[in-house]
């Protein structure tokens, strides 16, 4: 057996905009089962969870904020892009369990995972 795949999630799409961060999430969490030591990066507008997010105003089922605590608990590692942090949730830190990362980090993640999982506009990554 081979060594274990480095997975990456890339989440860029709003929380509050369209389903498919629900669903990143939810893929996210399956993973996280079966890969352990999978990784996951929140960029642009999907760092607006960390805001006060109410998912059943939006459409979106209440589940939506149970998931971070579900990846601490399995030592899912979430990082965040500081950029994108202080341009769409400038007032609303995120929990201490999110590492704030700058871009060319996010990069070199990226450029290291053997599979990239990505969830943005058009359901692919704009990077």
């Amino acid at each position: 057996m081979g060594l274990p795949k480095r997975i990456l999630f890339l989440l860029e799409d709003s929380p509050s905009s369209h389903i498919r961060f629900f669903e990143g999430m939810r893929m996210a969490l399956g993973f996280s089962v079966s890969h352990p030591g999978m990784e996951m990066v929140l960029m642009g507008p999907s760092v607006r969870v960390f805001g006060p997010v109410r998912p059943g105003e939006i459409g979106l089922p209440p589940e939506l904020l149970e998931f971070f605590p579900l990846f601490d608990d399995l030592d899912i590692r979430i990082f965040a892009d500081r950029e994108s942090l202080s341009r769409y949730s400038p007032s609303h830190a995120p929990p201490p369990s999110i590492h704030s990362i700058e871009r060319s980090e996010i990069l070199e993640k990226i450029r290291s995972a053997d599979i990239l999982i990505p969830f943005g506009p058009g359901g692919r990554s704009t990077w």
